[in-house]
């Protein structure tokens, strides 16, 4: 289990990243709440992003985005509502985006 949290938060650390480089400013990470986790919330361009980032080091289950079911979806939906509520944000445009990463565990090649 310890492996999976690892790659999982190398994902959402590269996701991270790549987002700042993309111009969006990351405004939480890791939000939590009883109902679940959102892994980033950013925002650019007049919208706020709410972000699962998904990390697979293999496609043979399918790939990243495939294992966001409906009820994640939802999930996040209610996170994201007690998330606006408790800051008293008020945006009209918001999206629900999925990061996918797919990596493999090679290092230190030459």
């Amino acid at each position: 289990m310890r492996y999976r949290k690892e790659i999982g938060n190398h994902g959402e650390e590269f996701a991270s990243r790549i987002l700042s480089d993309m111009g969006y400013e990351i405004m939480e990470r890791n939000y939590w709440t009883k109902l679940g986790e959102i892994d980033i919330i950013a925002r650019k361009d007049q919208t706020l992003h709410f972000v699962e980032v998904k990390t697979r080091t293999q496609s043979t289950y399918g790939y990243p985005a495939e294992a966001v079911t409906n009820d994640k979806l939802s999930k996040m939906r209610r996170v994201a509502e007690i998330y606006m509520s408790s800051r008293r944000l008020f945006w009209r445009n918001v999206s629900f985006d999925v990061f996918e990463v797919m990596t493999n565990m090679i290092t230190n090649c030459i």
